[in-house]
């Protein structure tokens, strides 16, 4: 295994850790694509992205691991654009950075929270993506979500309590709680202040994968039960897109035990398998068949 730090991107002002496979690995058609977690450094909380680098370099898969601008050791953003711009070009620009290392034009991206957003955004824009594994992405709860969490919530202590102060929420809030004509309010997707400033409703995001799909890019949804209000069970993302025909085409995870931030080495574990199993699974249906060989 090779690692070596490199600059990128706009006057060099991006950082990040290239990972290489030792000299003569199986080599994988395509790398990919690690970046931070909310604004947690490149490496990932708990040190995951660097242990996830590693595992992938033992089977064959360049990747790079960077920091946006603005985090970490990169730059500070310009402000000429929003943040969820410049996190997209910041994305292609490392793609561009591991294509130099690797000698690759196909790849891969693993975003975690805010981080699958901006994967997200960068697939969209950029036809060199094979591959996109959104962990804890956006939530989309349906009425199963909240009949859930309501009877679960009948279970813990101090429960006249809650329901008291569920009463309470329900008859000040009812205004919030009435929908646009034609939907219901488990319809609206969940709120992401502090991550990004714009959430798509399920619609947008629906046209969005469809739209990936139809290049032939491999998608996977992973969901963590670090927010069990708003996904509590193992078929929420399916029965969210099942009307629109592409949940059947999209794997989805749900770790229940796990936190947000997979902290114990459990949870790691569980979700480097995950992902090690999804590069596998791209290798296996040819991503990257025009790729360089290296």
């Amino acid at each position: 295994m090779i690692e070596r730090t490199v600059a990128f991107g706009s006057d060099d002002g991006l950082v990040g850790t290239v990972t290489l496979p030792a000299p003569g690995t199986r080599a994988s058609p395509f790398g990919f694509v690690l970046f931070n977690a909310g604004i947690v450094h490149r490496i990932g909380p708990h040190r995951f992205n660097v242990r996830l680098a590693r595992q992938l370099a033992e089977r064959g898969i360049p990747s790079i691991r960077f920091d946006l601008a603005g985090h970490g050791d990169s730059a500070r953003i310009t402000g000429q654009r929003s943040f969820e711009e410049q996190a997209a070009i910041d994305v292609r620009a490392a793609m561009d950075a591991l294509a130099a290392a690797g000698r690759l034009d196909r790849f891969a991206i693993f975003g975690h929270c805010s981080g699958a957003y901006h994967g997200y955004a960068a697939a969209l824009a950029d036809p060199r993506v094979a591959g996109l594994l959104m962990f804890d992405a956006y939530r989309y709860p349906t009425l199963k979500t909240h009949l859930f969490h309501y009877l679960k919530a009948l279970r813990q202590p101090h429960l006249v309590r809650r329901v008291l102060g569920f009463l309470r929420r329900a008859v000040t809030g009812l205004g919030r709680l009435r929908a646009p004509a034609g939907k219901t309010a488990a319809e609206h997707p969940v709120p992401e202040l502090g991550r990004v400033n714009f959430i798509p409703t399920k619609e947008v995001f629906a046209e969005g994968l469809k739209a990936l799909l139809a290049r032939g890019v491999r998608l996977g949804m992973v969901y963590s039960g670090g927010e069990i209000r708003h996904y509590n069970y193992r078929r929420q993302f399916h029965d969210t897109f099942a009307p629109f025909g592409i949940a059947d085409r999209i794997p989805c995870e749900f770790i229940p035990d796990s936190d947000h931030q997979a902290s114990t080495l459990g949870d790691q574990a569980r979700l480097v398998e995950l992902i090690l199993a999804f590069g596998e699974d791209l290798r296996a249906a040819g991503a990257g068949a025009g790729a360089r060989s290296a």
